[in-house]
């Protein structure tokens, strides 16, 4: 059986072979173009296969590259404000030392503590500093400064407006860095010692003692120990005077008659009635008293309650059970709480507390501020005295920034090596995307002269076996 070649199957056979060769000839001038030998998943649907997944690995590097950069200007920044917090508190421990020499005026404390107080605002300035739109030092929280100067009767203090978190970030395949460290890890970082009570200029002991568990004072502060009236356990006759009272605590008393007198602890019998009484003890605290007559019962013993207070009598807590072991005093200004041992309260007076460990860098500042402005009337060598413990709480809290900043510089100076590493990692992938995808230039342009002559010869004889004549068409 013959077949028969018609014309129509001439043209179709050249028009396929024309189009053949110029669809390779197009594919090899877009590999000489993009450089690429796939360009499309049907170009080799293997090899596809593994070039999505190392594009991904290679954006997904560039957005570690990105945030490595990201993570050591943020950190080179809040290093540049550590260093200057640094530079401030020598400056500060120069003031002290300089403060705590006898040799000092009124005048030259009150320079000194008008430089202190600038150099408080300058601290303040460097915990609030800024990247951006972002503050530095207040862990993840952005609505508001970090720190802030709040002045209320209690005083100065600073209150912290961030949290406790940080920022994180990704830097390397699994490795993950904070980008900061919260402020009040560096700015009021404490180590909570033990709770010291001492007598106050010009008073008594009183007999108060610390509990050392519980308080949340920072810096020093002043604990007042005053009279809060009688016990309900008083005789029936006997009320609270108006007049002077230092004795505090179980009182014992003895009445007699004929002639009617009062006795309070062991003290001189005081004849009776008598009003706004001054009634002295044997060890020699005093207590006002009105007494109107004998009651039926002529020896007991009954209370005077005491009220402590630590913010200048704003709030007082007042004890009538002596044999508590602990009674929690609050100031009502700052919350801090102080908490007091009473069994051997005996006397009203006034002790000075010192939190020791607490003295940050904020509390260092208004401590000294405060010392050298002496408001409280103190006397010149227990201003020096003061200014001198505080020389180690100065250290103390300038070794807190120190431990921020090189915390930071360590962080900062580790995002060299992680930038390496992230770079190497994107060569190897870049490499390994070429080896699969990329195109050999010098053969992709060989390969493209020869399909450029066989497509050009394609055309030439397609022209030839195409020619017809009227007559060729009629056969």
């Amino acid at each position: 059986m013959s077949i028969r070649i018609t014309q129509g199957m001439l043209y179709a056979r050249a028009l396929g072979d024309v189009q053949s060769g110029l669809f390779r000839y197009s594919r090899l001038q877009q590999e000489v173009a993009t450089g690429r030998r796939i360009n499309r998943p049907s170009d080799d649907p293997a090899a596809a296969l593994r070039i999505l997944p190392l594009r991904a690995d290679l954006r997904d590097l560039e957005q570690l590259s990105s945030n490595v950069s990201l993570a050591r200007e943020t950190l080179d920044t809040s290093t540049a404000s550590l260093e200057d917090a640094s530079s401030l508190m020598q400056r500060v421990r120069e003031l002290t030392t300089q403060a705590a020499n006898g040799t000092l005026s009124d005048g030259d404390r009150q320079s000194i503590a008008a430089e202190v107080d600038q150099l408080l605002n300058q601290m303040v300035g460097i915990g609030n500093s800024r990247r951006g739109d972002r503050y530095l030092f207040g862990g993840t929280e952005n609505g508001s400064a970090p720190f802030e100067i709040v002045q209320d009767a209690g005083g100065s203090r600073i209150v912290y407006r961030g949290n406790a978190d940080s920022l994180s970030i990704d830097v390397a395949p699994g490795v993950t860095t904070d980008m900061n460290v919260p402020g009040d890890a560096i700015f009021q970082a404490r180590n909570r010692g033990a709770t010291e009570f001492s007598v106050a200029n010009g008073s008594v002991a009183t007999g108060a003692r610390p509990v050392n568990a519980g308080d949340t004072g920072v810096g020093f502060d002043s604990l007042v120990v005053s009279f809060a009236g009688l016990g309900s356990d008083a005789p029936a006759t006997v009320t609270a005077g108006t007049g002077p009272t230092t004795a505090l605590g179980p009182l014992s008393y003895t009445f007699t008659t004929g002639p009617d007198t009062l006795s309070i602890g062991g003290g001189p019998a005081v004849p009776l009635p008598v009003g706004n009484g001054t009634f002295t003890t044997a060890d020699g605290r005093t207590i006002s008293l009105t007494v109107t007559g004998v009651p039926t019962t002529l020896t007991g013993t009954f209370t005077a309650r005491a009220g402590l207070s630590t913010d200048g009598g704003a709030t007082v807590t007042e004890v009538s059970d002596f044999g508590q072991s602990t009674v929690q005093v609050t100031d009502s200004f700052g919350g801090a709480v102080l908490n007091v041992d009473p069994r051997q309260i005996a006397r009203t007076g006034t002790v000075d507390v010192k939190f020791n460990g607490t003295f940050d860098a904020f509390t260092t500042l208004i401590t000294l501020r405060d010392l050298m402005q002496n408001k409280n009337g103190l006397p010149t060598q227990q201003v020096r005295d003061r200014t001198a413990q505080m020389l180690p709480e100065v250290d103390s809290a300038h070794d807190a920034v120190l431990d921020g900043l090189r915390e930071l510089g360590f962080r900062s100076s580790s995002m060299d090596v992680l930038k390496n590493r992230v770079e190497g990692l994107m060569v190897s992938r870049t490499e390994s995307l070429s080896m699969v995808q990329d195109t050999d230039i010098a053969e992709a342009i060989l390969d493209l002269q020869r399909q450029d002559l066989s497509y050009q010869a394609a055309l030439q004889v397609s022209a030839r076996v195409i020619q017809t004549s009227l007559q060729g068409f009629l056969r």
